[in-house]
């Protein structure tokens, strides 16, 4: 009996049956590589604040400078910085300067090679914002103090206006210059106390000069009476002779 042997399969090399799966791939599997990952962490959104308005000159934000800088910290500074700049562009004084500092800080800080300081960016976003509307705040605290200044200077001014003839020149000239000059509530009311006191007094000298005409006219009166005359009924009040010399002058 003869026996025919049956020849096996070459053995294939590791690599090339690596090579040949990579090649062939298994029915049913299409050929789509897996999703591959984003390159670096996940940061938190930068959101523009709601009602932050674009000034007319945003600020100078400083780009970060370093030659490995990762993608994603390079995003993170694209989105973060029209934020920033329109802050810096909307602040002032003080405020501005303090913010402006810690915006510079935080992109050195990035240059030289600290990265993780990208997670910072909302963090600032909301410093910023927050020193903004307390800048809005004392704007509007500060409006409405000089708009209560000018309604009291003006009234104080209507005062003036009103006893300008009873004043002196001298007198009305240096009331409305300390006025014009007041800055404070405070300095106000001392220039209407004053303009009170200097109004009593002319009042004062005005009927004290009255009260002198009409001793005067009543002295007059009894002395052009007839001899006698103050035995037969009683004297006629200055009252009673002014209103008759009065009738007289009117027929």
């Amino acid at each position: 009996m003869t026996v025919t042997s049956v020849p096996f399969p070459p053995v294939l090399d590791p690599a090339e049956t690596d090579h040949a799966r990579s090649s062939h791939p298994r029915p049913g599997h299409s050929g789509h590589r897996a999703p591959v990952p984003s390159s670096g962490p996940r940061l938190p959104a930068i959101q523009r604040p709601e009602g932050l308005i674009a000034p007319a000159r945003p600020g100078d934000v400083p780009q970060p400078q370093h030659l490995h800088l990762p993608g994603w910290a390079r995003r993170a500074h694209g989105q973060a910085r029209p934020i920033l700049a329109d802050l810096v562009g909307s602040l002032t004084g003080e405020p501005r300067q303090q913010f402006s500092a810690h915006v510079a800080e935080l992109v050195e800080g990035i240059s030289a090679g600290k990265f993780s300081l990208a997670w910072q960016y909302p963090r600032l976003v909301d410093e910023g914002w927050a020193l903004l509307e307390t800048q809005r705040r004392d704007a509007e605290e500060e409006a409405r103090r000089r708009r209560g200044l000018e309604t009291a200077r003006r009234r104080v001014a209507e005062q003036l206006r009103d006893a300008g003839a009873r004043l002196t020149p001298d007198t009305a000239s240096r009331l409305n210059r300390t006025l014009r000059s007041a800055d404070g509530v405070d300095a106000i009311r001392g220039v209407a106390s004053e303009l009170d006191q200097a109004v009593a007094a002319v009042r004062s000298v005005e009927e004290r000069r009255r009260d002198r005409e009409i001793d005067r006219t009543r002295e007059r009166l009894r002395r052009s009476l007839p001899r006698g005359a103050d035995a037969e009924g009683p004297a006629e009040t200055w009252q009673d002779a002014l209103r008759r010399i009065a009738e007289q002058y009117s027929e």
